[in-house]
């Protein structure tokens, strides 16, 4: 008797949730394994487990590819599923062989061995993610709203992150709930608000939690499992291809596939040449790979977290003008916005080829960019000169007004966290301007929080339009439609509200704060910036609270997050008679 299937040809759905459970167990062995301390008894238990699982995915999946004939048609993704965990027998294999070739139990077992059962555990992850993603073709789950699914998918991965901070191996002395769940929410919003030193009170262990959160919560754990079905051949359907399109606003339906991998792909190989750039500045320091590596992925996700205790005001960094320059450039690319840096290749090396093809057909090159690219580049470049000018200006007479200094200050203040000088020290002026950086935020579909350079600068073309008495705004030739103008007022209403009722609740739970400082702080979790003045450790767990939202909710978008709240729009078939009513 068959139990259920999805399709005419009997596609059996509790394999999809059988496979769903295998990979629920080895992610929860592999939590087990890097976060409590094994004894040689537990190992072998580990051992034996990840080779029970992994063999289970083996014959189910054989099970299916013979049983089911639409499964032979999917020949790529076969492969996956079946040589994935076939590689994970393997790796058990050979940790266990390693064991025996050395007698030095701790090296061998906990080294090499935990190495390869680590990696064995990812592996057979991977096909319960994909057949996870074959139940969300179901027809309950199409019913949720998109906007529903990227809060959830960043709440649930928030939860998962604050209990693997939570275990024993990834902290020195401990760490609260509340603690760990803002650092979850901080490196998941890529924000870089922290309680807790992360340097000082996180182990290698923990350190490497936080870096793998600040990566998916970059990415959004939606952009990732969609990767990883594409690059397994598995494909997503129509409705993914909308709810992708929706999330990363573009307006090709048909291309969004290859821009989920473009996205990926070129954060990968940004990422790894960053962390090149930066290893070789660092290559005398101990774990210096490390370090390279956390700081060029938190820079380019604009997290702001650091693997040194005062952050980029390091011995290590403080003087060094190259690695301050790296930082920069990748909190630039990272804050364009996915849409912008996936076109990057393009907009740099097309130019020059279309050039030097001109040149042998003697025609005039033409380089077509959008319209979102230029909004989002020009004003990236006039937001990164006039916040280097304003700093400039207002500390001209302090200790922060040297030109470097402010243009690193105006690069980090709009999204990313990391500073070269005390922020405890700016005068009011300069707190008040950098607060203004940081409600712009940075670029949309991307890591970085705020209103959005885009939403910014239509905001000051609508003020431009209505002082001249236009009637539309338009922008490089062309006009921009009365919806996406709406939503520009929407978010900078709700933005503004936000902010207002947040500074409010933490000012009234902690009277002890300066006002400022209350302001500084909100609005950098808001903007998912992560710079402060010093306070995020001492605020009472209220506080604490609200910031944690606040963080969230800026990274999730508080357009997306109203809308979501709001619920489903009941649309109306009528109107009312128009009424005009006096503003002055």
């Amino acid at each position: 008797m068959r139990l259920s299937t999805d399709d005419a040809e009997g596609h059996p759905l509790i394999l999809d949730f059988v496979a769903f459970l295998l990979g629920t167990g080895a992610a929860a062995l592999l939590v087990w394994e890097i976060g409590w301390p094994l004894t040689s008894g537990d190992r072998k238990i580990a051992t034996i487990i990840s080779l029970v699982l992994a063999v289970a995915v083996v014959v189910m999946e054989l099970y299916r590819l013979i049983t089911i004939r639409e499964e032979r048609k999917k020949w790529r993704r076969a492969i996956i599923f079946i040589v994935v965990p076939v590689f994970a027998i393997i790796q058990i294999y050979l940790s266990r062989r390693w064991g025996f070739w050395h007698q030095q139990e701790e090296f061998a077992v906990r080294g090499v061995g935990l190495t390869l059962l680590t990696a064995s555990q990812l592996t057979l992850v991977v096909p319960g993610l994909l057949r996870l993603l074959d139940l969300t073709r179901s027809e309950w789950f199409k019913k949720i709203p998109p906007g529903m699914l990227v809060v959830g998918s960043f709440v649930v991965v928030i939860l998962i992150g604050t209990g693997l901070l939570k275990t024993p191996n990834a902290t020195n002395t401990g760490i609260s709930w509340l603690d760990a769940l803002f650092t979850s929410t901080s490196a998941v919003c890529v924000t870089g608000l922290i309680v807790k030193d992360t340097a000082l009170d996180f182990t290698l262990a923990g350190q490497g939690i936080i870096l793998g959160l600040i990566q998916v919560g970059g990415l959004g754990v939606m952009t990732l499992a969609y990767f990883i079905a594409l690059m397994s051949g598995q494909g997503i359907s129509l409705r993914d291809r909308v709810f992708l399109n929706e999330m990363f606003s573009t307006t090709n339906v048909r291309a969004v596939t290859h821009f989920v991998r473009t996205i990926v792909l070129t954060t990968l190989l940004i990422e790894g040449i960053g962390a090149a750039g930066l290893y070789y500045q660092w290559r005398d320091l101990e774990h210096g790979l490390w370090h390279a590596s956390f700081h060029s992925i938190s820079a380019f996700c604009n997290a702001g977290f650091s693997t040194f205790s005062t952050g980029l005001m390091d011995s290590a960094a403080r003087e060094s003008y190259g690695i301050q320059s790296i930082i920069m450039i990748l909190i630039i690319v990272g804050g364009l916005g996915f849409v912008v840096t996936g076109q990057l290749p393009g907009l740099t090396f097309a130019p020059v080829l279309r050039k030097i093809t001109s040149m042998m057909r003697r025609r005039r090159p033409y380089v077509w960019v959008p319209v979102h690219s230029k909004l989002v580049l020009v004003t990236t470049a006039l937001l990164v000169v006039f916040g280097m000018l304003g700093f400039w200006l207002l500390e001209f007479e302090g200790g922060y007004g040297h030109p470097w200094v402010a243009l690193f200050n105006s690069v980090t203040a709009r999204t990313a966290g990391f500073n070269v000088s005390d922020l405890s020290q700016l005068s009011i002026p300069s707190v008040i301007f950098m607060c203004f950086l940081m409600v712009i935020g940075g670029s949309p579909g991307g890591t970085a929080g705020g209103l959005k350079t885009t939403t910014f600068a239509l905001g000051m073309l609508e003020l431009r339009r209505i002082l001249l008495g236009r009637s539309d705004v338009n922008v490089f030739g062309r006009r921009i439609s009365r919806d996406v103008l709406d939503r520009c007022h929407v978010t900078l209403v709700l933005s503004l509200l936000w902010i207002l009722a947040s500074t409010t609740a933490v000012s009234l739970a902690n009277p002890e704060f300066k006002l400022d400082d209350v302001l500084f702080e909100c609005v950098s979790a808001f903007a998912t910036v992560g710079v402060s003045r010093g306070i995020t450790a001492d605020l009472v767990p209220f506080s604490k609270c609200v910031i944690i939202l606040t963080m969230l909710v800026g990274r999730i978008g508080i357009l997306t997050f109203a809308l979501t709240m709001a619920g489903r729009p009941r649309p109306r078939h009528f109107q009312y008679p128009e009424a005009r009513l006096p503003l002055n």
